[in-house]
């Protein structure tokens, strides 16, 4: 099974292209700490790769210094550079990704926003939701 996930923090803002398709790519570098016993913290830098809707949505809505917590897999690739040696490249590939910051802490701007935030929902004393009158109609298992 080739799964990993992580979390960790952008280290600069995620860089977004096209490819000849119209597929969008986006690479950014994840820091991503890790702990000693005697307290020290180090951190490791991962290379990542975003595709498609997962790649334009970590670019639109994360900066450098954002939380993020990615579900990804690994892809070794290889290839020959211009002055003829190969070079070797480890990459996690995100398959999907978590929100950790509101958006007051990751940075984003009113004109980045989401949607708008849904009304809370109303509980009563002892903490439960309100349960609208005449729902047992609409339930298909009543």
């Amino acid at each position: 099974m080739n799964s990993c996930i992580f979390y960790g923090r952008l280290v600069k803002d995620v860089e977004l292209r096209y490819s000849q398709s119209n597929v969008a790519v986006g690479r950014f570098t994840l820091a991503v700490n890790r702990a000693y016993q005697r307290g020290d913290v180090k951190a490791d830098f991962l290379n990542m790769v975003a595709f498609s809707k997962t790649a334009e949505n970590i670019e639109k809505f994360f900066r450098q210094g954002s939380r993020i917590v990615v579900h990804c897999h690994v892809q070794n690739d290889n290839y020959t550079n211009k002055d003829g040696n190969k070079v070797y490249q480890t990459n996690f590939i995100v398959d999907s990704f978590s929100f950790v910051d509101t958006r007051a802490e990751g940075g984003i701007t009113q004109n980045q926003s989401t949607q708008p935030t849904p009304p809370p929902i109303q509980t009563d004393s002892a903490g439960f939701m309100q349960i609208p009158d005449g729902i047992d109609e609409e339930l298909p298992f009543s």
